[in-house]
């Protein structure tokens, strides 16, 4: 993704930050100075096994993937809905495949691209589904945004935070924007029993995604 015409695809479109003089800092999801996206590179990939079949073969288990859920907002070329219709839609479906109640959540890995529009609707949706009292980070400040392979790696992140109770903090979030109404994880990693975690993935045009990982 990090090519000239990639990225001058979207320094056009106003996504990407311009803090060109302090990269490290760039990133900064939910923060009132961030500025948009910063692109990143890398690939993931997870194995998916029915669980008896693992369990028959002595495999260790991270995670279980609980439900799944998709919805298409459609509201604009580039930015969603500012009520955070599709991410309800998406994150509320998702519980409904898993058969949880919001309450069972305790981690989300945000989508959280550092951009003025996405973190804004999507704490909106977050609230709305799980309310306020669920801990909430964007890895994408450390990692970029890795576009096609963002999902599948915040998918690992997710995996490993119920594996081991270590939740990531968001990185850069130095003042949170007002009103946001989240339990935003900052600073160092915080410690916590999760058995269950949300990753959600919207991207460009309205195409949310969103997966209940955990261990029942």
């Amino acid at each position: 993704a990090v090519t000239p015409l990639c990225i001058a695809a979207f320094a056009q479109m106003k996504a990407l930050s311009t803090r060109n003089d302090d990269p490290a800092a760039a990133s900064r999801p939910f923060d009132v100075d961030r500025d948009g996206f910063v692109a990143g590179e890398g690939a993931a990939a997870l194995v998916l096994e029915e669980l008896e079949h693992a369990r028959r073969r002595g495999a260790t288990v991270l995670a279980e993937v609980l439900g799944w859920g998709a919805s298409s907002d459609a509201h604009h070329l580039t930015a969603p809905d500012p009520a955070g219709a599709g991410a309800v839609a998406s994150m509320r479906a998702a519980l409904a495949d898993a058969g949880l109640a919001a309450e069972a959540v305790g981690y989300v890995n945000a989508h959280g691209t550092s951009t003025a529009l996405n973190d804004r609707t999507e704490a909106l949706a977050i609230r709305e589904v799980l309310g306020t009292g669920v801990a909430v980070s964007s890895t994408k400040s450390v990692t970029g945004h890795l576009l096609g392979a963002a999902g599948a790696l915040e998918a690992i992140a997710c995996a490993r935070v119920v594996a081991t109770g270590h939740v990531p903090p968001t990185a850069n979030l130095q003042r949170p924007e007002p009103d946001l109404g989240l339990d935003l994880v900052t600073g160092d990693a915080r410690e916590a029993t999760i058995r269950v975690a949300v990753s959600n993935s919207f991207g460009f045009g309205g195409h949310n995604v969103t997966l209940v990982l955990g261990r029942l």
